[in-house]
Formats: structure tokens, C-alpha cells, sequence
């Protein structure tokens, strides 16, 4: 039982690091209910399987798959295991070649359906606790503001229209936000039906993920190639807004939004690969920023 736990821890941590945005050490501690010497030794042994471990600014962490390391199909690793085999010589370098093949797809395809599993299960319970009118408890919630792990109690509204995030009013806070349904770590319907549903709003989101009915602060940024894919990756609809320069390998962003708080964030943790073109009152925020901080 052991092993088995161990086992989904791995793939629990696989997938939420995959998820923007990137994690802190403590949040990562948090999130898997262990020591910080443990979660550095789950990070040794993902590196080992070929994943490539980053970190922003921040020290945060998240992982990629580059496409030299990306999985083998279970009809790849069938064949190439097939042709080492069939080489006659039983050599140490075939017996390595062949652990790598069996690491690379067996562990990234069975995460991978772990984790769908786990996401169809999410969305299912927030489906019912909209149909029924009731509210809902999201555990371990994996907040990018405030980079903490906490439960939050909700009265789900709808999804967004690709089911990435869900729309909802937090108790708490007497608000309306976006849940990324990635960073859910379970949720309960609970036998309560939602009181306030006069408070209920729905904005559409700007790019970042912010709702609101002031979309009007603006931000132009200029990228590098790696500043670009990250925002593309972690921000999907930013890709609408962002433009290559074609005199350079440099990429433009200039949108409103409404919010300074995310693209901020992201600004610092690229500070090397981005400048900040306006707006001036999105550079007088990145400079109290670094004024408080640094």
C-alpha cells in the first residue's frame, strides 16, 4: 500500500506541475501533505525520468516535456524494444536504452490517464452541485494570486467555455472568481443550497483570468521566444493578442486587462526575457513591486 501511495503521489506532483502557474517549494509541501526533503526527492527521481525541471524568478517551479524527451506511444516502445532485442548482445548500454524506454512512456501515459480520470471526476461533481443549486467545497485549491493551498467554499455558477475554470461566488470573500479547475485538488458537494444567489455575477475573464466589468488597463510587453511560449502556455488566450516581429526573434503583446496583479507576476518571473513597453501606469506597478520586494 505504501508503493501504491507513493506511486500517485508521483503522479499527483507530475501533473501539478505541469499546471501554471509555476510552485513554490512550500506550496508543493503543502499540496502533497509531506516534508520538503521528500518533495525534493520526488524532484530528483522526475529528473532522472527525463523531465526538465525550471524555475522562474522566483524559484518557482514547473515541469516541461521537450520534444527530444517527449513520451514513446505503447506501438514505439513495443518496436524499439523489439530491435534492441533482436541485436543478439546483452550489453549494459541495451539494458539502459530499454529502463529509459519503459520510464519515459509507461510513466507519462499512466500519469496522464490518472489525472484525466481525476479532472472528469472534478467536473462531474461541480455539474451536479449547478443542476442541484447547491454549494461546493473545493479542497486544496492551488490559488496563482496568493500562491497558497487552502479550501474554499463556493456556489458554482458555470464553466468557462472550454472547462478550464469555473465560475463561481466564494463565500469567504463575498466575490466572484475563477476556479482553475487544474488546480482542484478534490471537491464535495455539500447538503447546503446556495443563499446568495442574488450576488452572483458573471463577467467574461480578460486574458489572464481576471473577471471584472472594467477591462481597461493596458500592458505591452516585448518577448523573447522562451517568455512567449510560457505565456502562451500558461495564458491560452493571450495567443490572440500577441504578434512576431519579423524583423527579429522578439514577440509583441499589448492588450487591456483587468488586473495588473497576473501579468505582473509573470513579468518578474521572466524579468530577463521581457521588456515592458507601457503602459505607464503598468511600470510604476512593476517598480512598487520591485521597490517592496527587493
Amino acid at each position: 500500500m505504501f508503493n501504491q501511495n507513493r506511486i500517485y503521489r508521483v503522479f499527483q506532483l507530475i501533473n501539478y506541475l505541469k499546471a501554471r502557474p509555476a510552485k513554490s517549494i512550500k506550496n508543493i509541501t503543502r499540496f502533497l501533505n509531506t516534508s520538503e526533503r521528500t518533495v525534493y526527492r520526488y524532484l530528483d527521481m522526475l529528473s532522472d525520468l527525463g523531465f526538465t525541471i525550471e524555475k522562474d524568478g522566483a524559484n518557482r517551479i514547473w515541469i516541461t516535456c521537450n520534444h527530444d524527451t517527449l513520451p514513446f506511444t505503447e506501438q514505439e516502445s513495443d518496436y524499439l524494444e523489439k530491435l534492441i532485442r533482436s541485436s543478439g548482445k546483452r550489453v549494459k548500454l541495451a539494458d539502459s536504452v530499454l529502463q529509459k524506454i519503459h520510464q519515459r512512456s509507461e510513466v507519462n501515459v499512466a500519469s496522464k490517464l490518472v489525472f484525466n480520470a481525476h479532472l472528469s471526476l472534478i467536473i462531474e461533481q461541480i455539474s451536479l452541485a449547478i443542476i442541484q443549486g447547491r454549494q461546493l467545497l473545493i479542497r486544496n485549491y492551488s490559488s496563482a494570486n496568493s500562491q497558497t493551498v487552502t479550501d474554499r467554499i463556493v456556489e458554482p455558477m458555470c464553466f468557462t467555455d472550454n472547462y478550464d475554470s469555473l465560475s463561481a461566488f466564494e463565500i469567504k470573500s463575498k466575490q466572484n472568481k475563477y476556479f482553475n479547475i487544474e488546480r482542484m485538488g478534490s471537491v464535495e458537494v455539500l447538503d447546503r443550497k446556495v443563499q446568495y444567489e442574488n450576488l452572483h455575477k458573471f463577467y467574461k475573464p480578460d486574458l489572464f483570468g481576471y473577471q471584472g466589468n472594467q477591462v481597461d488597463k493596458e500592458i505591452e510587453l516585448d518577448m523573447s521566444l522562451r517568455a512567449y511560449l510560457m505565456m502562451k502556455e500558461e495564458f491560452p488566450m493571450s495567443t490572440h493578442f500577441i504578434r512576431k516581429n519579423p524583423d527579429t526573434d522578439r514577440y509583441h503583446l499589448k492588450c487591456k486587462v483587468q488586473s495588473f496583479q497576473a501579468p505582473g507576476r509573470f513579468v518578474m518571473g521572466f524579468a530577463e526575457d521581457i521588456k515592458i513597453l507601457g503602459s505607464k501606469e503598468f511600470i510604476r506597478h512593476i517598480k512598487r513591486i520591485v521597490r517592496n520586494n527587493f
